[in-house]
């Protein structure tokens, strides 16, 4: 735990005071040309320039989402150092991974210079629940999953969280949600000690760090005592934050230390770490301006030692100096020296060998300031918003930045848990779930500096090991730089084993036919890199082994997930949030009826479906399979004809005339609309154009089903002209993984770039603007990912309020062309 106030005092006091001491007796002093300090230095600077890390971050409109809504967001990649908008990769990765750790959505970004807008509509039939955003590029993959930019989403159900039983769904979910939650809470929790500096020293004053989390990871306070071997107290301990805290005791050679631990269901013993004989303790105390630094040893035959400390990479201070006996050594160390962020003070010997690593934070670089302000004090429905953005520094110098702007239901809408200056600063360079992370940048006092300090203390993680940066190592290079969309993959025999320098065919059918070769690397890998634009492309790989023998294709499935699933949602909205979810699902519940933007997807009400228990589910279908007409593919010879071809005389009522570069299809019985008498067409359950179908493989294809008339209610006005809903096999529930369709073929789609959708923004000052439905728009009443401040910090935005009234909350994020970042809040009211 962290000490009480008076402890805290009485022991800063004390540290001063030896300070005072044995400043004129022991010092560090900062060392002449020195071959260990150039060999650390050059090694830190060699890997970084090496590993060229990036960060990603995501702007999301808002914090929490309901099925059937849209997340809109705007992704940022930079340099890990700097921060700059990076132009290494050109391609970001965004993985929704539901509470099970599946992927249930995946967008590819195309980046122009660190930069790219998107978004994701969820369904209306999401399964409620927790979800996890993710966003990496492939060369973020050499670090590892622990450095990808990672949310928590909560997705409520689309229905009124006050009539659950109205949406199966939802029931379920809830059903769901309390047995793990039961589960969950008889779990014990997760507790953790780690002495600062890294080891237990006898005979010293160690501060111990501890953190304890229930079962989603969420910090639990706790309390309890430390016991030696013969189970006598020697340490109390309390948390103060989240579950996190430290406490003080001097451990005793040869003794084993243990914790128990309460509240739990029963109480929880932890051990300790073991005790070391000897060693060094690195102790650091936060001050408002610098760092004060302590450095005691016990045992061995000292020598020199040389403390150095570095931000991202950039070694900012270094000094040396000679220990013998029990002296201690203590500095002042001036926050200023440092760039923003994580400061790692890591202790040598002369050697050049570490003894000790403690994190501290310079908290010293202020985001820059956006300040957000609109032409009026309050607004009516349909009017238009003049929103003026302004950008500058700490100083109030204007700055030019890239922002995103977004405007939301103020109700229920809090603060985020996570923004772009904690994410770059903090948790980028951290392992693990940090919980809350603005918190401690939003009211910077010294409890809140503390509580930064115990995170650090408990989480605190490097992205290299000392070792591999002095002996030289270069840095884990297993995924490249990407500039394009590609294909990555593995040849392997049927036992997995690598089989090398085979020779790979890439036949590409669709949106342009092409033929490739290449050859596997000595390891079995392979890569076909260069694809580009929106379009789906449909590739045919095969791999053929010199020597005939029969091979496997591999593909990279992406990086690994986590095997932990997320906590369920809570059984009950909280407070604060619950006139919100209210008004979101008042909203989906009018754009089914009415839709004012330009999608071309029509949402459908909900359809309860009641009968026997069958598996496997097939949630594609919403109509009952004896209003349709089926052709079943599985009945029909294999080949290389198009559905079109399929449909062609074998259903009664349907019309298939032209050839493959000008096709028509006419369902008989169905009724104009606006002089178009095309049927709609759906692709696994989704409305999609004509030309998605006109090519598709019918080698592909499950089913086909026609449906018209009042078989086609179902789907809406869209479906007057009739149905025709095609089935893939790779879509069905008892699909198997495997996509080989023979020994060393392998047939796929592969997703083009997300070229996303444009928030629709009316126009109410335009004639053509239809003005005869509600605009029903309040949890995201606005949505901008590119708004740019010019040379003198400022922009200007424009929009229409809705139907909606009551308060809106405006907030932006971005960064510099220098890797600031900026913040800015504010509120709109519509009366």
């Amino acid at each position: 735990m962290l000490l009480s106030t008076r402890l805290r005092s009485r022991r800063l006091l004390s540290l001063l005071a030896m300070v005072a001491l044995l400043a004129g007796a022991a010092a560090f002093r900062l060392p002449p040309d020195d071959e260990v300090v150039r060999r650390i230095v050059e090694g830190v600077q060699r890997y970084y320039g090496a590993a060229l890390p990036e960060k990603a971050y995501l702007h999301l409109d808002k914090a929490w989402y309901t099925a059937g809504e849209t997340i809109w967001l705007k992704a940022y990649v930079v340099d890990a150092r700097l921060h700059r908008p990076d132009t290494l990769s050109k391609v970001l990765h965004v993985d929704l991974l539901n509470a099970n750790n599946q992927v249930v959505a995946r967008r590819n970004l195309l980046l122009a210079g660190g930069l790219a807008p998107g978004d994701i509509a969820l369904p209306d039939t999401l399964t409620p629940g927790n979800y996890t955003l993710r966003a990496y590029t492939g060369w973020m993959r050499n670090a590892g999953p622990d450095f990808f930019f990672s949310r928590r989403l909560a997705v409520w159900p689309a229905a009124p969280v006050d009539a659950p039983d109205s949406n199966p769904v939802a029931v379920r979910a809830r059903a769901a949600a309390a047995f793990r939650a039961a589960a969950a809470v008889a779990a014990p929790p997760d507790v953790q000690f780690f002495p600062e500096g890294g080891n237990l020293i006898a005979g010293l004053e160690n501060t111990v760090a501890f953190k304890a989390t229930n079962h989603d990871a969420h910090g639990l306070d706790m309390q309890g005592q430390v016991f030696d071997a013969e189970n006598r107290a020697v340490a109390s301990f309390r948390s103060s934050h989240l579950g996190m805290g430290t406490f003080t005791f001097t451990p005793v050679a040869g003794q084993r230390y243990h914790a128990v631990v309460a509240p739990a269901a029963a109480p929880t013993t932890v051990p300790l770490p073991a005790v070391q004989a000897t060693g060094y303790i690195l102790h650091v105390v936060t001050l408002p301006n610098d760092f004060l630094v302590a450095i005691q040893k016990q045992g061995g035959s000292g020598g020199p030692v040389l403390l150095v400390g570095q931000v991202r990479g950039t070694v900012a201070y270094v000094a040396r100096s000679q220990m013998s006996g029990a002296e201690a050594f203590t500095m002042h160390i001036p926050k200023s020296k440092f760039p923003g962020g994580i400061v790692h003070f890591t202790l040598f010997d002369g050697q050049g060998t570490p003894l000790a690593e403690r994190l501290a934070f310079a908290q010293n670089q202020s985001a820059l300031r956006v300040t957000l302000t609109p032409d009026q004090a309050s607004y009516h429905s349909r009017q238009p918003v003049r929103v003026r953005v302004a950008v500058a520094d700490a100083k109030g110098q204007p700055i030019a930045a890239n922002l995103s702007l977004a405007i939301t239901d103020s109700e229920g809408a809090g603060s985020s848990a996570e923004n772009i200056a904690s994410h770059l600063l903090l948790t980028s360079d951290l392992a693990g779930y940090v919980e809350t992370p603005s918190y401690y940048f939003q009211n910077p006092t010294p409890e809140t500096a503390q509580h930064l300090d115990a995170l650090l203390l408990t989480q605190g993680w490097r992205r290299f090991v000392w070792k591999a940066v002095l002996a030289g190592q270069a840095p884990v290079r297993d995924y490249g730089v990407e500039r394009s969309l590609g294909i990555l993959g593995q040849v392997t025999q049927p036992n997995g084993k690598p089989v090398p320098n085979s020779k790979l065919t890439f036949l590409q059918s669709s949106p342009i036919k092409q033929v490739l070769s290449t050859v596997a690397n000595s390891e079995g890998h392979f890569l076909f890199t260069g694809f580009g634009g929106c379009d789906t492309t449909r590739v045919t790989l095969q791999a053929r082994a010199k020597d005939a023998r029969a091979v496997v294709l591999r593909l990279d499935a992406g990086p690994p997930v986590a095997t932990r699933p997320l906590p369920p949602l809570p059984l009950q909205a909280p407070v604060a949030l619950k006139e919100a979810l209210s008004r979101s699902q008042q909203q989906r519940a009018a754009e089914r009826q009415f839709r004012l933007d330009t999608t071309k997807f029509i949402l459908l009400d909900g359809v309860n479906v009641r009968g026997a228990k069958a598996q496997p589910v097939d949630s594609r279908h919403l109509h009952s399979p004896n209003d349709a007409a089926v052709i079943n593919m599985a009945d029909l010879p294999k080949s290389n004809l198009t559905v079109l071809d399929y449909l062609r005389g074998r259903i009664a009522g349907v019309s298939v005339s032209g050839d493959v570069r000008n096709p028509s299809v006419v369902i008989r019985g169905g009724s104009t609309i606006n002089g178009n008498a095309s049927p709609l067409y759906l692709l696994d359950g989704l409305p999609v154009d004509f030309q998605d179908i006109v090519a598709f493989q019918a080698s592909e294809v499950e089913s086909i089903e026609v449906l018209k008339g009042p078989g086609a209610a179902v789907y809406g006005s869209r479906a007057a002209n009739g149905v025709i809903a095609v089935y893939t096999r790779r879509g069905s529930p008892a699909y198997k993984p495997s996509s080989e369709s023979a020994p060393g073929v392998i047939v796929l789609n592969l997703p083009g770039y997300h070229c996303g959708r444009e928030f629709y923004v009316p126009r109410y000052d335009a004639p053509q603007t239809n003005r005869d439905f509600p605009d029903t728009r309040r949890a995201t009443l606005y949505w901008n990912p590119t708004v740019r401040t010019d040379a003198s910090g400022k922009a200007e935005v424009t929009f229409f309020t809705s139907d909606a009234k009551g308060t809106f909350q405006l907030s932006a994020e971005g960064l510099s062309g220098e890797g600031q970042a900026a913040l800015g809040n504010g509120s709109l009211q519509v009366k």
